[in-house]
């Protein structure tokens, strides 16, 4: 029989195998949890499209329901499992589940099969994407269930005592109390059962455990009867009630085969931190006395959850040796030590439920971001970029991202490290400072503890204590500074904005579903102003500045509450609509002054100084970041940007290693080809280029957009390093390829034109490039290129005529380009001084002097005679460094 599994989780499985196929996808689940939950009686159709496609149109929902119930019923090989039209019902015969099984027990009675069923809370980390209904309904039939089976174990646990069973009523009152650490009625019960059971020292510590948990998260003292109650022990004024059935020491098997023994007797081996998330109630911990103390007392047996948020309890002194063991052999140079600098790592999930990684994560973003509001130097160890990127890491940047390590590395004497674990609906997260070279935590933080559905207060609380800690730790005086930056964003909101990040990073061109992913973290969390600057970041590196425009004045009532990184990074969208390259330059250098070791702001940093043709700034930092973290890891803009740096420098033989480099790793690219292109045409290796254009299909007759374009770089460069023959046989070959088609995109007629007009048949390309400005009148470069056509030519009435409409042009985000193309045509027309003149005024106004896949200066045939000018060498030449040419 197929069984659905609820509780805990949703699976669907077949004698223990989860089932696959249409069955087993999300949506197709949860309407069988509906169904489940509705019983015999059944649920009505329009309730589960409300419940599931609450957003779509009558039609579709219904189509998009009889679509579900279609392949469930074949996936579920009969008609029958899924009865009814206007009403829909599950047949119990064919697919039983946990959640009815769990229902009828406790409606027959049957206390004991009903907590054996329970596995966890009801639908534990499912939602389904676009249906608030939905998360509402599971919230809803979660807290019910959670609420009988609490009910049960107290009156399993009652039963148990009137029966004299101690055994069984300590372990009954103990699962009551994990499943409801906040209630002081249940913790009083454990106590109770606990003293009669002999383990008077076991219900006092229980006493102060709850404590902990209440004032963790109400920030209040526990009950007064649990308080009283543990004074009266342990003075040693209680005794025990007589009662008139002696106690047993063990209880039927069926009655506690769920509940493990709680005997003091055994010494069992010690348990690793991470077993706190098993469901045992048993574990052995090492208890310290303080949090800077590492003395351990006797193990005793206590609760998972209990000693888990125990404020005395030090869960990271566990993760020290591997602290240390790592740093040693990382092998990194180690640096002085600045008080003020703190590594910051990804917290530790130890829950066993990887849906709940995206916890981590959030916790060291906002302990990032609330520490630099506290103005300390923070160091994220996960070198993810400014906005939780989460992409996939290089093994072999483990001394790179190790805590421990980067600390040495960049002279940090703090490394923070947290876990959190969960018991029932509780969730408790805790964090520790550690000093990295001792291995030693260095000042106690009392742990945020809650429910789950508070996470994002609690990481709010815990930031602000850690930033307490750490200012109590370097600075005591008065006017130390500390800061909060509010309350954390949802989960669920940081997991779609998360999303929205990594599907850019792999997907650029896929915008539509950035943007739908931006908008739902932004519309479950309004406060959340990190999907708004996404998507100026896209806006950005699209260049649609009309819209980047929109975005900034939304983003600007937020100003005042965001942090140093988001004002900095909405200076650096404002200096590119502004066209202001240095004040770029200046924003994404403060970014990485605010972020050390941050291998993304590195890369900021050299596209930045890139712009200005600034390439041994955009070197040094490439070089003082690794090319296996972060987006180094999964993009290929560290290798192509050291490439180019490295060939504006004259470092042909360093540009061919980064060059080979970025082919291996990201063969699928461009970017390798035509770095490879570039430099093989630099250093004259005619046999290596012809292989590669081969390789490329841009000696066929009919080449791709893609291959022209590398055989028009390749040709450029030749022309440029003193090979004008071999340049003009390829532009030769690449203007005799066949025409595209009058549907091909413009980029693709755009090339075509180019090759034309590097092959000086400039009657067709005019045709191709006049073709195309009818079609988009408003394109600059199309205009531009017309006029240089007509400067080549001698075209003296087309050469003013383009040459005005360039003056004219009042598109605010041009970004100097009308200015470029001015240059081009003076140029063209012999009037060098008036070139120099409109370039450097270009630059001023935005022009980017080095960008990826541009014809740059060294380059364009345009410029040929502006060599003799020094002031034009000072534009061509990279800083530092000698010239290109």
């Amino acid at each position: 029989m197929l069984r659905l599994l609820t509780l805990g989780g949703l699976s669907l499985v077949d004698d223990g195998a989860q089932v696959t196929g249409a069955a087993s996808q999300r949506s197709r689940l949860a309407l069988l949890s509906i169904l489940a939950v509705a019983g015999p009686a059944g649920i009505a159709r329009e309730k589960v499209l409300a419940c599931l496609w609450p957003e779509s149109d009558d039609e579709r929902a219904r189509h998009a329901l009889k679509q579900a119930v279609y392949a469930l019923r074949r996936d579920l090989g009969s008609e029958h499992a899924i009865a009814g039209t206007a009403t829909l019902c599950l047949d119990a015969t064919l697919v039983s589940s946990d959640v009815r099984d769990f229902d009828d027990a406790i409606a027959r009675g049957d206390d004991a099969a009903a907590v054996a069923l329970y596995a966890g809370p009801f639908l534990d980390g499912v939602f389904v994407r676009g249906s608030a209904e939905f998360d509402q309904w599971a919230a809803t039939e979660r807290a019910r269930i959670e609420r009988a089976h609490v009910d049960a174990i107290g009156r399993l646990a009652r039963a148990a005592e009137a029966a004299g069973d101690t055994v069984a009523s300590v372990a009954w009152w103990r699962r009551a109390a994990t499943a409801e650490p906040l209630s002081g009625r249940t913790a009083l019960s454990l106590m109770r059962a606990l003293a009669e059971a002999g383990d008077v020292s076991e219900a006092i510590q229980h006493a102060r455990i709850h404590d902990a948990v209440v004032q963790g998260q109400l920030d209040t003292p526990a009950d007064d009867a649990v308080l009283a109650f543990a004074e009266e022990l342990r003075r040693g004024e209680w005794t025990p009630p007589l009662r008139n059935t002696p106690p047993r020491v063990s209880a039927p098997a069926a009655q506690v085969a769920e509940v493990p023994s709680t005997s003091t007797s055994a010494t069992p081996a010690p348990t690793s931190p991470s077993a706190m998330s098993e469901p045992s109630d048993a574990i052995q911990v090492e208890r310290v006395a303080s949090p800077v103390s590492a003395a351990p007392r006797r193990p005793r047996w206590v609760g998972p959850f209990a000693i888990a948020i125990a404020a005395i309890v030090i869960v990271a002194a566990a993760l020290m040796p591997g602290l240390r063991a790592k740093r040693d052999a990382s092998n990194v140079p180690t640096t002085s030590r600045s008080a003020r600098r703190i590594v910051v790592a990804t917290f530790t999930n130890n829950t066993r439920d990887r849906t709940l990684d995206p916890i981590g994560e959030l916790a060291a973003d906002w302990l990032v971001r609330t520490l630099l509001e506290a103005e300390f130097e923070v160091i994220d160890a996960r070198n993810s970029s400014l906005f939780a990127f989460r992409g996939s890491r290089d093994t072999s940047a483990a001394a790179t991202t190790d805590p421990a390590a980067l600390a040495a590395r960049h002279g940090a004497a703090t490394v923070v490290t947290g876990s959190y674990y969960r018991q029932g609906d509780t969730l408790l997260i805790e964090a520790s400072l550690v000093d990295p070279v001792r291995g030693v935590p260095l000042h106690p933080i009392r742990p945020a503890v809650g429910p789950h559905a508070t996470v994002s207060s609690l990481l709010g609380v815990l930031a602000n204590r850690v930033t307490v800690a750490m200012v109590a730790s370097v600075d005591s005086t008065a006017g130390a500074r500390t800061a909060s930056v509010g309350e954390p964003p949802s989960v669920e909101a940081y997991e779609h904005a998360s999303r929205g990040w990594e599907m850019f990073f792999a997907r650029p061109g896929d915008t539509t579903s950035v943007f739908r992913e931006l908008r739902r973290a932004a519309a479950i969390d309004t406060t959340y102003s990190t999907p708004l600057l996404m998507r100026a970041y896209v806006l950005d590196v699209k260049e649609r500045w009309p819209q980047l425009a929109q975005a900034m004045q939304e983003l600007e009532p937020r100003r005042g509450r965001m942090g140093r990184v988001e004002r900095e990074t909405m200076a650096l969208f404002e200096a590119d609509l502004r066209g202001d390259l240095l004040g770029r330059l200046r924003a994404s250098r403060e970014l990485q002054r605010l972020s050390p070791g941050n291998v993304d702001m590195a890369l900021l940093v050299a596209v930045s100084a890139s712009y200005l043709n600034m390439s041994s700034l955009a070197y040094d930092a490439l070089n003082g970041s690794s090319p296996n973290v972060g987006i180094n890891a999964v993009s290929p803009m560290y290798w192509s940007w050291h490439a180019v740096s490295e060939h504006t420098m004259g470092k042909f033989d360093d540009e061919l290693r980064s060059a080979t480099e970025l082919a291996r790793r990201f063969p699928s690219q461009r970017y390798g080809a035509l770095a490879l292109a570039r430099v093989y045409a630099a250093r004259g290796d005619m046999a290596a280029l012809e292989s590669l254009l081969d390789k490329s299909g841009a000696r066929s007759p009919a080449p791709s957009p893609e291959a022209l374009a590398l055989a028009l770089e390749a040709a450029r460069e030749l022309r440029a390093h003193g090979r004008p023959r071999e340049a003009d046989a390829i532009f030769a070959r690449a203007a005799s390829s066949s025409r595209p088609s009058a549907d091909a995109g413009p980029d693709a007629r755009a090339r075509y034109g180019l090759a034309l007009y590097e092959a000086g048949d400039l009657v067709r390309a005019r045709e191709v490039f006049s073709s195309l400005l009818a079609s988009d009148p408003n394109n600059v470069d199309l205009v531009g290129r017309l006029g240089s056509i007509a400067a080549r030519a001698g075209d003296s009435v087309g050469v003013r005529q383009m040459d005005r409409r360039l003056a004219e042009w009042r598109d605010p985000y041009a970004l100097g380009r009308p200015l470029y193309w001015r240059a081009h045509i003076a140029a063209l027309s012999g009037d060098g001084t008036e070139a120099v003149a409109q370039l450097h005024r270009a630059v001023a106004a935005g022009y980017r002097l080095m960008d990826l896949e541009i014809v740059t200066l060294h380059e364009d045939r345009d410029f040929e005679s502006l060599w003799a000018d020094s002031t034009f060498r000072e534009l061509v030449r990279a800083q530092s460094g000698p010239p290109v040419r």
